[in-house]
């Protein structure tokens, strides 16, 4: 069964739209959510290596893509995690278009990725009378722009294109089920963070290349010995 998890956007900041590329935290990890999950900050992991790049669709629907996951990395935030994603839309498509519009201006406020949960994948524990299930290895299938949510804390950090922007909005008791955000609780990425993602982006390519490298090694020695 898929699963979905959902994350509120709390600031805005357009760079370019000429690319349509937007930097974004699409999920928290490491804190339960209102679904009483609570995913570790390695769970994406395996996805990360092996399904990019991730489809970015419009509120699951898998009729609607509206673009793809190019980066994808977890960066630790104290006790907590967040899912750093750099997405491109894909504007030569109207609807790609209109998403991205949406995304940049702050009129779609949430994201939400969508996985499968492995056999192994998850278990519970109990901590001060309150149970959670622990998520600890997951099948990323896709990441969604979205209406509503349940994932705490996530935000668009930068959309390609214009001078900075921002949009700040807290959300409003009628319009969520979550507890409020702090809207302090959230700051825009450092340039050293953005080093980290870089960096760990160059060493999970070199390390799949190496691996593909050995396979196609062993694949050879096989014929050869045959």
């Amino acid at each position: 069964m898929l699963v979905h998890k959902i994350s509120q956007l709390e600031n805005v900041k357009v760079i370019d739209d000429q690319e349509g590329i937007v930097e974004a935290f699409v999920n928290s990890m490491g804190q339960p959510d209102s679904d009483g999950d609570i995913i570790v900050p390695s769970a994406f992991d395996s996805s990360i290596e092996q399904n990019m790049p991730v489809t970015v669709l419009l509120g699951h629907d898998p009729s609607k893509v509206v673009g793809k996951v190019l980066e994808a990395h977890a960066i630790n935030f104290g006790d907590s995690a967040k899912l750093y994603n750099k997405i491109q839309f894909n504007l030569d498509t109207q609807l790609g278009r209109e998403t991205f519009s949406n995304v940049a201006g702050g009129f779609i406020k949430e994201w939400s990725v969508g996985f499968n949960i492995p056999e192994g994948g998850s278990e519970y524990e109990t901590e001060s009378d309150d149970t959670y299930r622990v998520i600890k290895d997951l099948d990323w299938v896709e990441v969604s722009s979205v209406i509503r949510g349940a994932s705490p804390e996530t935000t668009t950090i930068s959309a390609k294109a214009e001078p900075i922007t921002e949009v700040m909005e807290q959300p409003s008791a009628a319009a969520t089920d979550e507890q409020p955000i702090i809207s302090d609780a959230w700051l825009p990425v450092t340039d050293e963070q953005r080093a980290q993602v870089r960096d760990a982006v160059e060493f999970r390519s070199r390390l799949l290349g190496l691996r593909l490298q050995q396979k196609q090694h062993e694949s050879e020695k096989g014929n050869t010995n045959e």
